[in-house]
């Protein structure tokens, strides 16, 4: 058996590894996995079949065992774009739950696999002989243009899912949202470079097929990685939130009354300890003003006046005192320090470090081992 390996053939063969390594990752390690995740890795295993599929029909190994052949004959094609457009759903409402429509997501696949494994009985195996094969070529001519047709019905169905949908008021949701339209554009882009491959193959009759291997093997992988470390972000920060909730409690403990007694800046310190607008990652000075329907140059008189913090100093303690609140808090163990922080308020993992460390003296994950030692 003679199997020629070119540079394609390891840029391939190492997407290939890389993209299983990463798949069995996601669907082992407690760290990424989550249901969500579980189908983005399915996704990457399909991919590498796909990716199996190409390094043997360009070797001598079906020549050798024709019966492997059959691998060959399975449109995964058809199995693909169902997998993805369930992750797309849970990632756009963290919505997990499976309802029983889906199943008709993975038709068009059941009927080509059940098909194919009749014929490859017949042409591979000689379990039986089908005596009537008339309707053979008119079946896999079907399938090619309708994997063709699926895949972009689906695309157009999610670009409906993603960009479409009802505004969503959760602000965690629409940050997930950011990812995935920019991992919905590469679908786009793949689905459109294969089709591309496949016209320009049919005209002259040459193969392209390692222009759409590079793509993947390059991009997929990378963009599905960077996927799963913010959607896991996102999704702590989500389950911080409904901790919080649940709790039905200020998550700060309230300052000393003001000394001063002007009841603007009393208000501004019940909007912080009250109302948590320090949350607010985008909170301004204007802002600020605005709940207290004042201007913007008494808000600063006031402060001078009333204060030896500003509205940044402020920000930056309130903020950190939730965070350490999380912290001494076990409900909130199993969330990422980042997490924690963001939900808090800082707008960057660089802000919430140098804010933190500035209050407190110590790092967030040094503050938090000191605690539990004390």
């Amino acid at each position: 058996m003679n199997i020629q390996v070119d540079f394609i053939d390891l840029i391939i063969i190492f997407g290939a590894m890389q993209g299983l390594f990463f798949a069995l990752i996601i669907m082992s390690s407690k760290y990424f996995r989550t249901n969500t995740n579980i189908l983005l890795g399915v996704s990457l295993i399909i991919i590498v079949l796909i990716n199996a599929q190409t390094l043997l029909l360009k070797s001598s190994i079906y020549q050798v065992y024709p019966a492997m052949r059959l691998f060959e004959d399975i449109e995964l094609v058809l199995l693909f774009p169902a997998t993805l457009y369930l992750y797309y759903r849970a990632s756009v409402s963290f919505d997990n739950r499976h309802h029983p429509y889906q199943l008709l997501l993975f038709a068009p696949f059941a009927i080509s696999l059940v098909a194919n494994l009749y014929v490859g009985g017949d042409v591979y195996f000689h379990w039986y002989t089908i005596h009537y094969k008339a309707w053979m070529p008119i079946f896999f001519t079907l399938e090619f243009y309708f994997s063709l047709v699926f895949n972009i019905t689906l695309l157009i169905a999610e670009y409906f899912l993603i960009f479409r949908r009802k505004a969503i008021k959760n602000p965690l949701l629409e940050d997930n949202m950011k990812w995935v339209k920019v991992f919905y554009s590469f679908h786009v882009a793949l689905t459109l470079t294969w089709i591309t491959i496949l016209t320009v193959e049919g005209i002259s009759n040459q193969d392209f097929s390692y222009v759409i291997w590079i793509f993947i093997n390059i991009l997929f992988y990378w963009i599905g990685y960077k996927g799963i470390l913010k959607f896991r972000l996102a999704r702590n920060r989500y389950e911080i939130r409904q901790v919080v909730e649940s709790k039905k409690q200020v998550t700060t403990q309230r300052t000393s009354q003001p000394d001063s007694e002007n009841q603007y800046f009393t208000q501004m310190i019940r909007l912080f300890e009250d109302e948590h607008i320090y949350r607010n990652p985008n909170l301004s000075r204007a802002d600020i003003a605005q709940r207290l329907h004042i201007s913007e140059g008494y808000l600063s008189t006031l402060i001078n006046e009333h204060s030896d913090k500003t509205i940044p100093e402020y920000l930056n303690y309130y903020r950190t005192e939730e965070v350490k609140k999380m912290l001494l808090d076990p409900d909130f163990d199993r969330y990422s320090l980042l997490a924690i922080g963001l939900e808090a308020g800082f707008n960057s993992k660089t802000a919430f470090y140098t804010a933190f460390k500035k209050e407190t003296g110590t790092t967030p994950s040094a503050f938090k081992k000191q605690s539990l030692n004390d």
